[in-house]
């Protein structure tokens, strides 16, 4: 019987809408105001040093995602710049609690615009939001897909009029002095920092779109040029939102709401109903959720084809050819997740394990030029620029809060305990994958 393979749909338009849409969402909508709250009137500043960040680790995972074109994603770069199971094995596993977290602070954001319609525990909101995506997941990439492109308009539109009504209210409010002493930083660099491990979260997704390698139809042209324009186009919208809030807003009045942009638009007299705009960012929500969940499963799916977890997670459904098993794992895991935190804690554990990651990316990619050199005919980030990715990394590491790297050392230690029972040195470490 011919072994069933995840079909390969997904076209350049396709990736980069995926990418925007899993890049926007609830970072912007829910967290915009917590970085306020930390960063002040530097927040602008903290949303620039992020973007710097992810650019820098983009142009690496484009040069890899071009040169290991698999599901595993950092997991698999790993596997081929170390040559042994323990650190490709512990990235692999970084990434889905990345993932697991990433997909929990949405649903806990989610009840801050839910409570416009009605109100729920935010347990129980989390808890339907989380089920709900992972059916979709469940039922086929395509229709993934498509839920994720029509989202992703809805949430790009609601971001553009959020931009367009608030400057136009600014610049009739505010004198041009005004407005650029809203903007002027007064604070230390240590709160800009401790803005940049919040507004990181806000960036999470580009990372995601790697582990739809088998799914895209030309992934070693395609995956690098939607990676970078996806991150482009978010930078520049999120900096223009960030400015908007801090011209129309105290850094205290952000960091005090749960719905930031909403509190702002209705400030400058939202010309649409309050639940219109509130609906939009649980759709911006929800999407960042779906793409989350979708790259959780991908991944625990090629790591068991590598044999790093156990293989029926790389079990396919035959009708809907999709990882069933991983789906319900990965729909588990984040529910027992939710119950770890509130939404700032978790944006920052998952802000710090995609840091950790992303260090193991750069040195990943260093590795595997020095042995491999580099490529013609594929893309090549600037020769510098993992070695910069390394240096951006390990300063902002040591800035996260103690929960935060309390959650961290419990992980490392599910990590150790999962490599010693899975035992993966006495499989044959999955297909070879030659770059």
């Amino acid at each position: 019987m011919a072994k069933i393979k995840l079909a390969r749909s997904l076209s350049l338009g396709t990736l980069i809408f995926y990418g925007i849409g899993d890049i926007l969402g609830a970072g912007i909508y829910a967290l915009v105001g917590k970085v306020a709250g930390a960063a002040g009137d530097g927040a602008w500043i903290s949303f620039i040093l992020a973007g710097i960040l992810a650019l820098v680790t983009g142009l690496s995972y484009a040069e890899l995602a071009a040169r290991v074109p698999h599901s595993a994603g950092a997991s698999a770069y790993c596997a081929h710049a170390f040559r042994q199971p323990f650190i490709p094995f512990l990235v692999g596993v970084l990434v889905l609690f990345s993932g697991i977290t990433s997909a929990a602070t949405v649903a806990l954001a989610f009840q801050g615009y839910l409570s416009v319609f009605a109100h729920a525990p935010t347990f129980l909101a989390a808890g339907l939001l989380i089920m709900a995506i992972n059916m979709l997941n469940f039922i086929g990439i395509r229709q993934s897909a498509w839920t994720n492109n029509l989202f992703t308009l809805i949430e790009v539109g609601g971001l553009l009029f959020f931009i367009g009504v608030c400057l136009r209210y600014g610049i009739s409010t505010y004198s041009p002095t005004q407005m650029l002493a809203a903007l002027a930083p007064s604070v230390e660099v240590t709160a800009i920092v401790a803005g940049v491990t919040i507004a990181f979260y806000a960036f999470v997704g580009f990372e995601d779109m790697v582990n739809l390698a088998e799914e895209a139809k030309e992934p070693v042209r395609d995956l690098p040029r939607a990676i970078l324009i996806a991150i482009t186009a978010t930078s520049l919208i999120y900096l223009l939102v960030i400015i908007t809030v801090q011209i129309a807003m105290t850094p205290m009045e952000a960091a005090a709401s749960e719905r930031p942009l909403l509190s702002v638009l209705e400030r400058a007299g939202l010309p649409i109903p309050a639940w219109a705009f509130a609906l939009v960012a649980i759709i911006a929500i929800t999407n960042t959720g779906l793409a989350g969940s979708i790259m959780a499963s991908r991944l625990m799916y090629g790591m068991a084809q590598q044999a790093l977890l156990p293989a029926p997670l790389a079990w396919i459904h035959p009708r809907r050819y999709t990882p069933w098993l991983s789906i319900l794992v990965v729909t588990l895991l984040t529910l027992l997740w939710v119950i770890a935190g509130g939404v700032t804690v978790m944006a920052q554990t998952t802000g710090c394990l995609l840091v950790t990651i992303f260090l193991f990316v750069h040195l990943s990619l260093i590795r595997i030029r020095r042995r491999n050199g580099r490529l013609a005919g594929h893309f090549t980030a600037p020769r510098l620029n993992p070695y910069f990715g390394v240096l951006l990394c390990f300063p902002l590491l040591t800035q996260f809060p103690r929960e935060v790297y309390e959650r961290i050392i419990f992980i490392f230690l599910v990590v150790g305990v999962l490599f010693v029972l899975a035992r993966p040195w006495r499989h044959s470490g999955g297909r070879d994958q030659r770059i």
